[in-house]
């Protein structure tokens, strides 16, 4: 079986030298599929190079298809082509991303699916604090585009609405790495360079719905990195920002969506509730057979990136990945497995009646009328 996986994976590879622009974009896809499934790392190993050609190849002159699959797949082929090949990887594929991203010709489809998986790979894999704060700005003159007029007021048409979620994945992308550097260094970032915590509070006026969660989030995150003893806050304008995650909180506005004004309200609340009683929703989840903890708002950023990134992949590749590992927090070598004891029919029902009652009792508490009394 493993023989037949990892032939169909070569002819995959191959398949990524194709004329065809839609032959390469699916070539992509499958290996992607493949790498989500398995841990090929040593059938990888050797192809370090080759991959990451392909890949840079597709960002840099590929169509929108070819290049939407390639920034797909650049993290998970990162953490599978072994630890002694991953340097030059980055210093190959970075460039490539960051080019692609910043490409205003590629569609807004492209360049969001570019900006999530540099966030990540970055994340994972970059040591160079030099080459993190770059890429920082570079996000930074993405989701500029949502900043508000110079007169104050919401842009409300153009790009500003049309790149929300292009604008919204920056955002999510400079928060992401903006936990990397010690919490004086991001102080720092943040007091000298664009976007400061002014800027992020007028984005939670911004049009798209993308962007206001995002900057909510990237809030706070900027305050969770900055509010170490040996670090600066500002108070004064986390008084200002109190009133309009209030607002956000229980907006109730009819020209909204209905599932856009819930989904606001649940995120915002969460937000709302973390700088008034300094306390983040607790979030634990199953993988594999081990429990990742998300207790801050940097780790529940981090791990819904790594699993929007890698999908099925953070699954198999936990197990391998010393960079993955570390990324969940989880121990740095996996414990010995511990043969499984088959549970009978019955045990299974009531296994799996007690994980439902579970999700059904923490569905309810997230739901608009239960929150509403619960707060009262």
């Amino acid at each position: 079986m493993q023989e037949k996986l990892e032939e169909k994976v070569m002819e995959v590879i191959d398949a990524l030298s194709a004329r065809s622009n839609a032959a390469r974009a699916a070539a992509f896809t499958s290996l992607r599929s493949a790498l989500q499934r398995r841990n090929l790392t040593t059938l990888l190993s050797n192809q370090r190079a080759t991959l990451a050609d392909h890949v840079t190849k597709a960002l840099r002159r590929g169509k929108d298809g070819e290049r939407r699959a390639a920034a797909a797949i650049a993290p998970l082929l990162a953490l599978q082509i072994g630890e002694e090949g991953t340097e030059e990887y980055v210093r190959e594929v970075r460039p490539a991303l960051v080019a692609a991203a910043t490409d205003k010709s590629a569609s807004i489809e492209a360049r969001t699916e570019c900006c999530s998986s540099l966030a990540v790979l970055c994340y994972l894999l970059e040591e160079d604090l030099t080459e993190i704060i770059e890429v920082m700005r570079m996000y930074e003159t993405i989701f500029s585009g949502s900043y508000l007029k110079g007169d104050g007021s919401v842009k409300v048409s153009g790009a500003a609405v049309e790149a929300g979620a292009l604008h919204a994945a920056a955002l999510d992308g400079w928060a992401l790495l903006l936990t990397l550097p010690p919490a004086a260094h991001a102080a720092a970032l943040l007091a000298a360079q664009p976007p400061g915590l002014a800027r992020l509070r007028d984005l939670l006026e911004a049009h798209s719905l993308e962007v206001r969660m995002a900057a909510g989030g990237a809030l706070a995150i900027a305050h969770e990195c900055t509010s170490e003893p040996d670090a600066s806050g500002d108070d004064a304008l986390i008084a200002d920002l109190l009133p309009r995650l209030q607002e956000l909180a229980r907006d109730s506005h009819k020209y909204r969506a209905k599932r856009d004004r819930k989904l606001q309200r649940a995120t915002f609340r969460d937000i709302l509730k973390y700088f008034e009683e300094d306390e983040v929703p607790s979030l634990t989840i199953r993988v594999g057979s081990e429990s990742v903890s998300c207790p801050s708002w940097g780790s529940r950023l981090a791990y819904g990136a790594l699993a929007a990134a890698l999908g099925a992949g953070l699954q198999t590749l936990a197990p391998h990945s010393a960079a993955l590992r570390a990324a969940l927090g989880l121990a740095d070598v996996l414990p010995l497995d511990v043969p499984a004891v088959k549970l009978n029919k019955l045990q299974r029902h009531l296994q799996n009646n007690a994980a439902c009652k579970a999700r059904t009792v923490a569905r309810n508490k997230n739901r608009d009328k239960r929150s509403a009394a619960l707060a009262i």
